[in-house]
């Protein structure tokens, strides 16, 4: 089991995403050798700790840059020399920037792309070529957005990258079936608790290109849903498990959105 997790954000280790976190621990819950990967060794290592703690000799850590080829091949290799075998990759590293197109940097775009789109496309790449070699099968989740079928007014980079690696993992759908491979995709909105994705930065952008106070920002995305219930980490690790289970057996090239029902964003 390898996890491409992280949220790409070397300043504070603590700030290690969340679903990641929490989908790592519910895999290991599951009986899952878990690899855990950040760009800061770091970051993976404390929660590699964490789970060891609860599930001894069941989680490794891994330094991996997603943006960088040789990275993601070593990790993989590595991931695959301890374990044997890899049936599961959750692709998960992600990073936002939120700018107005007129006023956007290139450097913040290329950015965002080099993470949220060409950062997935080289661990699905890796990730098929394994599964393949292994002639075992296997499951491959990336974690798309909301904003995939609903993006959002000055946050263009990370909607159109993300648009990217929704269409990219229909691809991998495609090109993975006849070796028994499934691609699918989450598409997760506002998980606010314990993500640097939303910053105290993002937040008061968001909140600006919303039209509400930066306090605010929270009970605005939770009542434009329809259900108008906050989304966890937790409620997203278990669309993960689903999706990377027997139970989705028959389903490959599709998108589970948690999001508390945004209408704008209903596949279609």
């Amino acid at each position: 089991m390898v996890f491409a997790a992280g949220v790409y954000s070397p300043e504070e280790l603590a700030s290690w995403g969340l679903i990641g976190r929490v989908t790592a621990a519910k895999f290991a819950e599951g009986g899952a050798h878990v690899v855990v990967t950040d760009v800061v060794k770091a970051a993976a290592e404390q929660v590699a700790l964490e789970i060891a703690k609860k599930y001894p000799d069941r989680a490794l850590a891994l330094e991996m840059d997603v943006t960088k080829e040789h990275s993601v091949k070593e990790a993989f290799e590595m991931a695959l020399f301890s374990l044997g075998g890899i049936d599961v990759v959750f692709s998960n590293a992600g990073i936002a920037t939120s700018s107005p197109i007129e006023s956007m940097k290139l450097e913040d775009w290329t950015k965002s792309h080099a993470v949220n789109s060409t950062g997935h496309f080289l661990v699905a790449r890796e990730s098929l070529r394994i599964m393949k070699d292994q002639g075992l099968g296997g499951a491959i989740v990336i974690n798309a957005s909301k904003n995939v079928t609903a993006p959002g007014k000055d946050f263009g980079a990370y909607s159109a990258a993300k648009a990217a690696t929704a269409q990219l993992c229909r691809v991998v759908a495609i090109e993975g079936a006849e070796y028994g491979v499934r691609a699918n995709m989450v598409n997760p909105d506002a998980v606010f608790q314990g993500t640097q994705l939303w910053s105290k930065e993002i937040r008061e952008n968001r909140a600006k290109a919303q039209g509400v106070e930066p306090d605010k920002i929270e009970d605005f995305y939770r009542q434009r849903s329809l259900l108008k219930l906050p989304v966890y980490a937790e409620d997203v690790a278990e669309a993960v498990l689903f999706l990377a289970s027997d139970r989705a057996g028959k389903t490959t090239g599709a998108m589970l959105p948690v999001d508390s029902g945004i209408v704008g964003a209903f596949p279609r």
